[in-house]
């Protein structure tokens, strides 16, 4: 009886130990929309757990999501048993992994890469949506950290073939935002690397003040009557052929 009692606790643990190992990677659909109050949402979710791929999609609002890149994830078991979730991440099989480190109270990745569409700056301010920016963003940094209630870290991010919805001119130019984290806000420095649109400025995101923002766009000469209709919905004439961006 005792023997057949084991053998059967035995199927039990292997049988549930299998279905845990096994975990197809779609039971973590949930959990994401959950921790991000339902903005951030995954598809296409292939493999386990474990280790497996998904696109993860951005909602806001009532905005039809924006699909990122292919995330793929490989998460190292054994360091569950020192209370923390690691993983290695990458984007469309990237050769630069990403590591992810997750405790009671911090979150680290390092390095930092992530490639975003250009059309999230339209979720920054409703004011930018009507010129359905284009192009793409790649956000780089060697470390990023979130612990009691702090962000840690500075970033790089590059607007790469920018577009405008209002604009023929493509693309408008290329872009550069410093990022730096301090304590519990962010600033951000925007700066034009080359193009027929020139953009400066600068920005603050903190959880009390939101995200705000105030520069200057004018036309490269040569350029401006291409750029006359996005220019005025960008802003107004502060000075002339200049014009004031605030978000």
């Amino acid at each position: 009886m005792n023997k057949t009692r084991n053998l059967a606790l035995f199927g039990a643990t292997y049988f549930i130990g299998l279905l845990f190992i096994t975990a197809p990677a779609s039971l973590l659909i949930l959990p994401v929309q959950h921790f991000s109050a339902a903005r951030l949402s995954l598809a296409n979710c292939q493999g386990t757990i474990w280790h497996g791929s998904a696109t993860p999609v951005l909602h806001s609002g009532k905005n039809a999501g924006i699909p990122l890149h292919t995330l793929s994830w490989h998460i190292r078991p054994l360091a569950l048993l020192r209370g923390q979730l690691n993983a290695a991440l990458s984007w469309d099989d990237s050769v630069t992994p990403m590591e992810l480190t997750l405790s009671r109270k911090s979150v680290t990745l390092t390095p930092v890469l992530l490639p975003l569409p250009a059309e999230v700056l339209g979720e920054l301010s409703p004011y930018l949506r009507p010129a359905r920016l284009g192009g793409s963003l790649l956000i780089e940094s060697p470390q990023l950290s979130y612990s009691d209630d702090h962000l840690q870290g500075n970033a790089r991010t590059r607007w790469s073939n920018a577009s405008s919805a209002m604009s023929a001119v493509h693309p408008l130019g290329d872009y550069q935002i410093d990022i730096v984290a301090k304590q519990d806000s962010l600033n951000a420095v925007l700066t034009t690397l080359n193009g027929a649109l020139l953009l400066e400025g600068q920005g603050n995101w903190s959880p009390a003040r939101k995200f705000h923002f105030n520069g200057t766009a004018h036309a490269a000469p040569g350029f401006q009557a291409m750029l006359g209709e996005l220019l005025n919905n960008l802003g107004p004439e502060v000075s002339p052929d200049v014009y004031g961006i605030s978000l």
